[in-house]
């Protein structure tokens, strides 16, 4: 004759293993982002600046001024041939401002990139992005870049993704690609001239914990969650 076998105490406790129930909760914690919460004017006035004329904007960027020294700004700007000319992007009190125009049904491109140091090939990284009152038209694109064998000519880019502007926070994870992945932030507006504000940019590592399930009965209290198993003996 089959025995049910007792699973659990008098007290509640669980007398087999596997009856715990668990939940994931995600901890986003450290900081890998450089200077991206506390923007002064020194922050990029010297940070490198490169004008680009190619078409593959980002690439030529990356592979002519490589982002060398890690946890430090690189920033960019579009010139002539390809989009229209723009400034690079600029820097004063908890402001990050980078600058667009929109000529010819064409929009120029500026931005920011910066190689992280610390992280963990595969691990997931979440990217906040908060923005003073926007009112201009336009899209921030993210994409990142990584060495193959730390060959500054083969730097492979992952897929881009394209946030729509005005917002004010934007909020998305990557998995790193390597130990120093570079984060590229670019700009474009589809207004005549446009601007994108922001005031912050935070990078941090995202850990899964594992807790047990409390419950709050009536009556009771709080008490822990134990799942039953069709066990026979």
């Amino acid at each position: 004759m089959a025995i049910q076998a007792k699973q659990i105490n008098s007290q509640g406790q669980a007398l087999q293993n596997g009856l715990d129930v668990f939940i994931s909760s995600p901890v986003y914690s450290g900081e890998y982002l450089a200077y991206g919460d506390s923007f002064i004017t020194s922050t990029l006035s010297s940070a490198p600046d490169y004008a680009s004329s190619a078409v593959d904007y980002a690439t030529e960027v990356i592979a002519t001024a490589p982002a060398t020294t890690a946890n430090a700004w690189y920033k960019y700007h579009t010139e002539n041939t390809s989009y229209p000319t723009i400034t690079a992007p600029s820097t004063s009190t908890n402001l990050l401002s980078m600058l667009g125009v929109f000529s010819a049904a064409t929009s120029s491109h500026s931005g920011i990139y910066q190689k992280l140091s610390g992280l963990v090939t595969g691990n997931e990284y979440q990217v906040t992005i908060k923005f003073h009152q926007d009112v201009s038209v336009g899209s921030l694109s993210f994409s990142r870049f990584y060495y193959a064998e730390q060959n500054f000519s083969t730097a492979v880019q992952s897929a881009v993704t394209v946030y729509t502007l005005p917002t004010p926070k934007i909020t998305f994870s990557f998995i790193a690609s390597s130990i120093s992945d570079i984060v590229f932030f670019d700009f474009s507006t589809t207004d005549v001239t446009g601007t994108s504000n922001i005031s912050s940019i935070i990078i941090q590592e995202k850990n899964d914990y594992q807790l047990p399930v409390i419950a709050d009965i009536q009556e009771i209290g709080f008490a822990k969650v134990l799942r039953r198993q069709n066990n026979e003996s």
